[in-house]
């Protein structure tokens, strides 16, 4: 059957939730864009040791009953990027899951916007056609000019509704999982850790603050040393040279 979407409080339990900005940003869409898909960064999904470091500390001071991450888009893939993460809460015996919209309701959203993308794709082909029969951009020819604005209007419509789907649906989602998993542990005063991408915050704690749920946030300071990036070139030049 179905998971239908329902926010309701917690009956007897106290929920607290740290939430914890991502290493990187987690972006999602309905369809991952062509160019990420040869991206090296996006297809390798790296966790820094550092990273990892600074969760374990956190773990210390916060001392979660359990620990969710948000599901970006390549987990669609057969790599999984927080197999690190999944193992550290292991070893710390912390129950740790993802927290996403559902597939059905995903499914069901995207095929909402179905005729918005075909149109967009068929009016991109159209101007394709038009610029390789003329060599380039046609001059001052109304039709290919309404068919780049119809295109533009399409994909500015297809943007506010998937962003609408991006972030206060798949928030609302997010935190369904979130209440399901504390229901799920014992005792009635919690603690929880969610891993997500910050543009979340806000949209997260405006639920919480509706649902009863404290919050708190905590953001990563990123630093880079040059130092260690020289001394990296440095033996490599060694190596090379040597």
């Amino acid at each position: 059957m179905p998971e239908v979407l329902e926010l309701k409080p917690l009956k007897n339990k106290n929920l607290k939730m740290i939430l914890i900005e991502s290493e990187f940003p987690i972006d999602w869409w309905f369809e991952v864009p062509e160019v990420l898909k040869e991206d090296l960064f996006w297809n390798l999904h790296l966790i820094s040791k550092e990273y990892l470091q600074l969760i374990n500390s956190l773990i210390e001071i916060y001392k979660p009953n359990f620990a969710l991450e948000e599901r970006p888009n390549f987990w669609n893939n057969d790599k999984n990027s927080s197999e690190p993460l999944r193992l550290l809460f292991k070893n710390r015996e912390i129950p740790f899951t993802s927290a996403d919209i559902s597939e059905n309701a995903e499914l069901y959203l995207s095929s909402a916007l179905d005729e918005h993308r075909t149109m967009i794709k068929n009016l991109e082909k159209k101007i394709n056609e038009i610029m390789k029969k003329n060599g380039g951009i046609p001059e001052n020819d109304d039709i290919f000019q309404r068919i780049i604005l119809w295109k533009e209007y399409l994909k500015q419509d297809y943007d506010i509704q998937e962003d609408e789907i991006r972030y206060k649906v798949r928030e609302a989602w997010m935190m369904m999982k979130i209440l399901k998993s504390a229901k799920e542990i014992e005792g009635n005063k919690l603690k929880a850790m969610f891993i997500c991408d910050p543009r979340h915050f806000n949209g997260l704690e405006k639920l919480s603050e509706e649902l009863g749920v404290e919050t708190e946030q905590v953001k990563i300071k990123r630093t880079i040393k040059t130092e260690q990036v020289e001394q990296i070139f440095e033996k490599e030049l060694e190596v090379e040279f040597s």
